[in-house]
């Protein structure tokens, strides 16, 4: 059986089962926060002023399932909302300080598993997976952004 037809030796099986496991990981060890409450949390950590729209994006669900994230966030004292200068109709969102215990928490808990995930890699192995990941991840993006010239995969429309 080729390799990427066993979901032991598979690739996309092997991501999607790691991601899965860290999930689920992630979610024993924190608790207050749904997962999509602590992914808002992450990305506006990184890209703090982002409006709704661009979080929406990042975590890959409906604005319409970010409003109601961010009413709960803000509810709880660690989101903000302010005015978008640049467009009366936006709000850019911020953490709070109140939001700073919860990103520890969460970057504590990431770290814990990333030791266990990494147990048994040299420093060396940790490091250049690393680096196949972010290559990985730069050609799968050029790929989304662009397309690929190679064929597209067959359509299972029904024909009539």
């Amino acid at each position: 059986m080729p390799a990427n037809q066993n979901p032991e030796r598979s690739t996309g099986f092997l991501l999607r089962d790691n991601s899965r496991f860290m999930k689920t990981a992630f979610n024993d060890r924190v608790s207050g926060l749904t997962q999509a409450q602590w992914g808002a949390l992450a990305h506006l950590s990184r890209h703090q002023g982002l409006n709704q729209v661009g979080l929406a994006d990042l975590l890959e669900v409906q604005p319409i399932t970010v409003a109601r994230l961010i009413d709960k966030l803000v509810a709880l004292g660690v989101v903000e909302r302010r005015p978008d200068p640049n467009d009366r109709r936006a709000q850019q969102l911020f953490l709070t300080p109140n939001a700073q215990p919860l990103l520890d928490q969460l970057w504590e808990a990431g770290d814990e598993i990333l030791d266990e995930a990494y147990d048994g890699f040299t420093a060396e192995e940790r490091a250049s997976f690393i680096d196949m990941l972010v290559r990985m991840r730069g050609n799968l993006a050029r790929f989304a952004q662009h397309g690929s010239s190679r064929s597209r995969a067959p359509s299972y429309r029904k024909a009539g």
